[in-house]
């Protein structure tokens, strides 16, 4: 059955109404509370972790990641009421009038590829996406078991990239379509679990001027290249939303360093150097002082010698979920991503 056919059906067993609503675009954001902020409305959560209820509703997205030190547990993504929720096999989606988050989870068979599998989460779910009438890609999250294993073309990371991108090339994505991604690794026995955020509303794509993008790296890295910009913004009436995807010691297209503490400082530069980039898009913008970040190390070991850095440079514990995963370079031991809140202060069109 067809993702398509499996969500109708689903929502005609709720009786929920698939009826589009008009409302004006709402600003998402994640934030790591436990309840949205007064006035503010729940569009989708994600818990970290393992699956505590697999009969959890379809905007509860569970990441497979676990939490390393105090950090909370979940992340509440705000902003947009939900006009249709529904559930299809391993998987679920949200919808407002202007946003579609949905997302799908299946464990790779003994004798199977991750490439195949990608390939046919990727096509369903953005045949979906654009189905339902949300032309634009803002924002994916991948987490890969066993992301480092195998060796040259034949490594984890290496096959999802070819079944990603076989993905994009039978949809014929272009390159400048898009969206921020992270892809980080989980334990052998997750699932590969794949959320996607779509939008109607156009996203602009960054890309950092320190590196090579992602899409063009050299052949050394597999047949083909990762597909995901190094940021996007989703722009609204006030501003927008800048995702930076997951984000490491990368300068042109080659891991630096070895050790943790260079590792970190060359990631928060080029984080750095993206707000720059997006706060660069037209004169009258600035950061606003909402944003929240994920640290994702290689090794928890090194929790206690990033964390003070972390929360100095990027934000406090209310803004930072440090989680274990492994990185999709072997080399690297620390990858960090972010959503960051953008205000237009100065006179002009915007959107």
């Amino acid at each position: 059955m067809s993702l398509n056919r499996a969500e109708a059906q689903a929502d005609n067993h709720r009786g929920i109404s698939a009826t589009r609503q008009a409302e004006p675009a709402g600003r998402l954001h994640g934030s790591l509370l436990a309840e949205p902020l007064a006035g503010e409305r729940a569009f989708f959560t994600l818990r970290f972790g393992a699956v505590r209820d697999p009969r959890q509703p379809p905007n509860q997205v569970q990441i497979p990641l676990a939490v390393l030190g105090a950090g909370p547990d979940f992340e509440v993504w705000t902003g947009a009421a939900v006009t249709r929720l529904s559930a299809f096999p391993g998987g679920g989606l949200v919808a407002s009038a202007n946003h579609l988050g949905l997302y799908r989870t299946a464990v790779v068979p003994p004798d199977g590829d991750v490439r195949t599998l990608t390939r046919d989460i990727y096509h369903d779910l953005l045949a979906l996406q654009h189905e339902l009438g949300y032309p634009h890609l803002v924002r994916m999250w991948n987490v890969v078991p066993a992301i480092n294993a195998g060796e040259g073309d034949g490594e984890t990371y290496v096959r999802f990239n070819l079944g990603r991108a076989s993905a994009f090339d039978a949809l014929e994505v272009p390159e400048v379509r898009y969206s921020a991604a992270t892809c980080v690794g989980g334990a052998p026995d997750t699932p590969l679990t794949v959320l996607a955020l779509a939008s109607r509303v156009e996203p602009l794509s960054i890309e950092n001027p320190r590196q090579v993008s992602a899409y063009q790296y050299p052949r050394r890295y597999g047949p083909r290249a990762p597909s995901f910009a190094r940021a996007t913004l989703l722009p609204d009436a006030g501003g927008g939303t800048l995702f930076i995807s997951g984000t490491a010691s990368i300068v042109g297209h080659e891991s630096r360093h070895d050790d943790i503490g260079p590792q970190l400082a060359e990631t928060l530069t080029n984080i750095g150097r993206l707000r720059e980039q997006a706060l660069a898009l037209r004169p009258g913008l600035a950061a606003a002082s909402r944003r929240s970040w994920r640290v994702y190390l290689r090794d928890p070991a090194d929790l206690a010698a990033v964390q003070d850095i972390v929360h100095d440079q990027l934000g406090g514990p209310g803004e930072v979920v440090f989680l274990h995963a492994d990185i999709c370079r072997r080399e690297l031991k620390v990858e960090i991503e972010g959503v960051c809140e953008i205000v237009a202060t100065g006179p002009g069109d915007w959107i």
